[in-house]
């Protein structure tokens, strides 16, 4: 789907791109392509796509199905999500669901299979939440793959104890491994944005042995959101609530004993090994 088809589409069914929403259409084919080949989606895949647009990337990963593949698709845009349903290729082949992603349930998107591969070109404005969610409850999928603002960078790849380390960090580096892919300039859009864009692919961490295996779940991302909830206080204090109200196994200070942690530590001292040690101490058998 190229700049021109873009335009056409948009002026022949009344749509535009919304501000509120942080729209920017891709349309350049060939990174359209770029994006399918790093994302490692198969012809019989269980994908997952947040904010489709007007179907770019969701026509080029769909052209891959063998008839196999189930397609989800999650739209904010109502205007936009008339135009996919108005297309026998986006209806009779994907689920596409009219909502704001960020307020879903995981009862309201996941199906009764989970998905192996995410995809989405993020609005930048919602980077964060949505990124946190789809980490949180779709983490036992294969791979994701986003299109997020350059700078967003030093915050998912933050190190440990710098200003930019915090809970979004420590979620990917949980859940595997991040690699910068490849840059997307203004020109690939339309309209064009302000920011250079990164294409950036999230690859599950996966253990031979069963004991090492780590899934992230709802109730760990709260509790590292907890850790880091005011980074001016101990560890410690932060997490005062919340212990108290959720029950665990063991009391905090001996939890950092093992890491070798004062009980005075600040959460950008831990690193994302740390905090899932310190999470399994604290609940070994919380399952989600």
């Amino acid at each position: 789907m190229n700049k021109d088809e873009v335009k056409r589409i948009l002026q022949e069914n009344g749509l535009h791109a919304q501000a509120k929403f942080g729209q920017n259409f891709l349309c350049d084919e060939d990174i359209l392509n770029r994006i399918l080949d790093v994302s490692d989606i198969r012809p019989d895949s269980r994908v997952l796509e947040i904010g489709p647009g007007i179907g770019a990337l969701t026509s080029t990963i769909l052209r891959t199905s063998d008839g196999s593949m189930q397609y989800t698709a999650v739209e904010i845009d109502k205007k936009l999500v008339s135009y996919l349903l108005s297309k026998d290729e986006f209806a009779l082949n994907a689920l596409i669901i009219d909502d704001d992603f960020t307020k879903l349930k995981p009862e309201d998107y996941i199906p009764y299979y989970s998905f192996n591969f995410v995809v989405s070109n993020i609005p930048y404005y919602v980077m964060t939440p949505i990124m946190k969610k789809l980490l949180t409850e779709c983490s036992t999928a294969e791979k994701m793959t986003f299109m997020v603002e350059e700078e967003a960078l030093e915050r998912i790849c933050a190190a440990v104890g710098t200003k930019q380390y915090g809970p979004l960090a420590v979620l990917c580096a949980s859940y595997g491994f991040v690699k910068k892919e490849f840059n997307v300039y203004p020109e690939s859009f339309y309209p064009a944005p302000h920011t250079i864009s990164s294409v950036i692919t999230l690859t599950r961490r996966v253990s031979l042995d069963e004991k090492d295996m780590f899934t992230i779940s709802p109730f760990f991302g709260a509790f590292v959101d907890e850790c880091f909830r005011m980074r001016r206080k101990t560890l410690a204090n932060n997490l005062i609530g919340f212990l108290k109200v959720n029950n665990h196994s063991s009391s905090l200070q001996e939890q950092l004993n093992k890491l070798g942690k004062p009980i005075g530590v600040r959460a950008e001292s831990l690193s994302p090994s740390e905090f899932v040690q310190l999470y399994k101490g604290l609940y070994p058998d919380r399952l989600i």
